[in-house]
């Protein structure tokens, strides 16, 4: 019996790449991962891009030069906040972007000197450990991100969690890698459980929110991407084909709306990504309190 038990836990623990459950189970961080690299790939190849996890794994810190891999790898190193050690992009995508830097096809930069590709790819690379220390409060004093480094030099104590994600764009299977600290990744999950509010304490609104009355209702909900006050003359004007300019949008920023006896009321601030190959909103602010009183009352 002895023998069985560990077989299975053996091939659960295999089956997650040795993550621990509280990083495994927690939406909340992977959710926030594939949002940053989503939108990383929308600005720098284009497109409305969806990437899926492929694999997550977990490695000795000591072992991260050979784990991680790629045709492109790069290091970062911070004083402060190691949360992202490593990235990694394979030849697909960097030769996209110096495609588009260079206004050539990608297929002729397919064969282009590693070296080369290497210098052109670095820059995006460090947006990419920006994007994700930002994304995970991992910002330097100065609000600055880490420090480009060569891979090969970094010392790592500790374990890695290593994840790749692909994503298929015009056919082909591009793919991109992250290389993160562990235990700055278990600090996060276990300070960001799923359905867990921060607020201390249960309050009296908390406990009318569970009653059946409230339980039972359903609200909708509208994401606004933007406001844009204009007359009523343009405004009769507008016809199939007319364009209207969207000055103040930002996919980080996005009002969520819900609908009320009184009308439309902002409750919240979220940030437009992917979730499960679907388009997703993660919520970035606490649901506006005045709207659970306004829920609760009625």
């Amino acid at each position: 019996m002895g023998a069985c038990v560990s077989g299975v836990l053996r091939k659960k623990i295999e089956s997650s790449g040795g993550l621990p459950p509280s990083v495994l189970q927690n939406q909340a961080f992977w959710m926030t991962l594939e949002t940053v690299l989503a939108n990383w790939m929308n600005r720098s190849l284009g497109g409305e891009n969806e990437p899926r996890l492929q694999s997550r794994e977990v490695c000795r810190g000591t072992a991260l030069s050979e784990d991680l891999f790629g045709a492109y790898l790069y290091g970062f190193k911070s004083d402060t906040h190691d949360f992202i050690l490593g990235v990694s992009i394979d030849n697909l995508i960097a030769a996209r972007i110096a495609a588009e830097k260079l206004q050539q096809s990608a297929e002729s930069l397919m064969e282009a000197p590693q070296l080369f590709l290497q210098l052109m790819v670095e820059p995006h690379a460090s947006e990419i450990a920006t994007d994700v220390a930002t994304a995970f409060d991992a910002l330097n004093a100065e609000g600055e991100g880490p420090d480009l480094v060569a891979f090969d030099s970094l010392e790592v104590e500790g374990s890695c969690l290593l994840v790749y994600y692909i994503c298929d764009i015009e056919g082909q299977a591009v793919r991109l890698g992250v290389a993160l600290r562990l235990d700055k990744v278990i600090a996060y999950a276990s300070a960001n459980k799923d359905g867990v509010s921060s607020a201390g304490g249960a309050s009296d609104t908390a406990a009318d929110i569970n009653a059946p009355r409230v339980q039972n209702s359903n609200v909708r909900l509208d994401v606004i991407i933007d406001r844009v006050p204009m007359s009523i003359a343009d405004c009769a004007r507008l016809e199939p084909g007319s364009v209207i300019s969207l000055p103040g949008t930002d996919r980080a920023k996005l009002t969520i709306s819900a609908k009320t006896v009184d009308g439309p009321v902002d409750i919240a601030i979220g940030e437009l990504g992917v979730w499960k190959h679907q388009r997703a909103v993660r919520l970035k602010t606490e649901i506006e309190p005045s709207f659970l009183q306004e829920v609760t009352a009625a």
